[in-house]
Parts: structure tokens; C-alpha cells; sequence
């Protein structure tokens, strides 16, 4: 009879400590990481993405507020193809865009 109690006993702690650490590992997913940036305050913010298919994207990535890159992204490397500079955001001027 004592074997039986140690091993519920042993049974009711490991369960406690399991319970207690799913709900630590659900607390940091519903309310994430204390110690992440607000996106706001993110440095680089993708704006829009394209697919040409399965692994072939071109991304509009904005950098630093006025400045957006437009970046081809495929299996093998990743080409800078525009930078456009715009105050007021991304505008359909050709002047603004500058191609490297």
C-alpha cells in the first residue's frame, strides 16, 4: 500500500509540473514575449508581397519611413531591383523610383 501512494503521489507531482508549465508556454503565446518590440517601432516592415510561384516572390520591403526597396527574392538569391523615396508613401511617380 505504501508503493501505491509514492507512486500516486509521484503521479499528482509530475502532473502539477507538467500543468504548470502548459500554462506558462499558453500565457507567452496569447500575450507574447515581454521584451518584444511593438511593430510600430519596427525598423523594417514588409508592405507587399508577390508570388510567381512556389519559392519566386518580389517584396516591397519599407525602410527606415521614406524609404521603400523593392527586392526579388528566388531559390538561389535574393536582388535589390528599385529603391523608391517617397515622404508621403509609395506614389506611381517614375521620378521617385530609382533602379539599380
Amino acid at each position: 500500500m505504501d508503493f501505491a501512494l509514492q507512486l500516486l503521489r509521484l503521479a499528482g507531482s509530475l502532473a502539477l509540473v507538467l500543468a504548470i508549465f502548459f500554462v506558462c508556454i499558453y500565457g507567452l503565446k496569447r500575450w507574447g514575449y515581454p521584451l518584444r518590440k511593438p511593430a510600430s517601432q519596427a525598423l523594417v516592415e514588409i508592405v507587399s508581397k508577390h508570388s510567381f510561384g512556389p519559392r519566386h516572390h518580389l517584396i516591397l520591403v519599407k525602410v527606415s519611413g521614406a524609404q521603400s526597396i523593392l527586392v526579388g527574392v528566388s531559390p538561389q538569391n535574393m536582388n535589390v531591383l528599385a529603391t523608391i523615396r517617397d515622404s508621403a508613401g509609395i506614389s506611381d511617380d517614375p521620378a521617385n523610383i530609382e533602379k539599380l
